[in-house]
């Protein structure tokens, strides 16, 4: 990986590991952390109906702040894709690329995960125990810090690979 990916990589997560209390401030990290993980994600080519075809981040939330800032990334790009942002989506989770859970989504909703287990969707939340109950990707507040826990079985089932850059960074990689 070239020297400039990973210092932007270090950079990014440095920055969420700043995280505080202001929810506003916390959404923008969130949002940021799992844009960042979408550029460290390899899909398989099927997930794509095409090369140009837009990488589609959902959000289920009952968060204002969190819908505007995953909403600020909508346009961006990540390997050549524009992003799409679709909020609490009424549709099937299997067209979304990336599923951020936030932890005020009651458990009902959250049991989603099972049904996407096998498909090539990046799942990331942030209710405590996502990634032992399916999620790949949990993030976790250590002393006011925003860190990662990593489900490396969930993200093989879903034939998703994330970069060794990433799960160095991680607290913890669960096989």
């Amino acid at each position: 990986m070239p020297y400039s990916r990973r210092l932007f990589l270090a950079s990014s997560l440095l920055l969420v590991a700043d995280a505080r209390a202001q929810s506003p401030v916390e959404a923008r990290l969130k949002a940021r952390l799992a844009f960042t993980l979408a550029r460290f994600t390899q899909w398989p080519a099927s997930a794509f109906a095409g090369p140009a075809d837009a990488l589609t981040i959902c959000v289920l939330h009952r968060d204002a702040a969190l819908g505007e800032a995953f909403a600020e990334l909508a346009g961006q790009t990540v390997a050549g894709r524009p992003i799409k942002v679709v909020g609490n989506p009424d549709k099937a989770l299997s067209a979304c690329h990336v599923l951020f859970v936030h932890e005020t989504v009651d458990r009902s909703a959250a049991g989603a995960l099972d049904a996407l287990a096998a498909t090539p969707v990046l799942t990331i939340g942030d209710a405590e125990g996502f990634s032992a109950g399916g999620g790949m990707v949990e993030l976790v507040n250590v002393n006011d810090a925003l860190r990662m826990d990593v489900n490396l079985k969930a993200l093989r089932t879903a034939r998703l690979g994330l970069s060794s850059q990433v799960l160095k960074l991680a607290r913890h990689v669960r096989e």
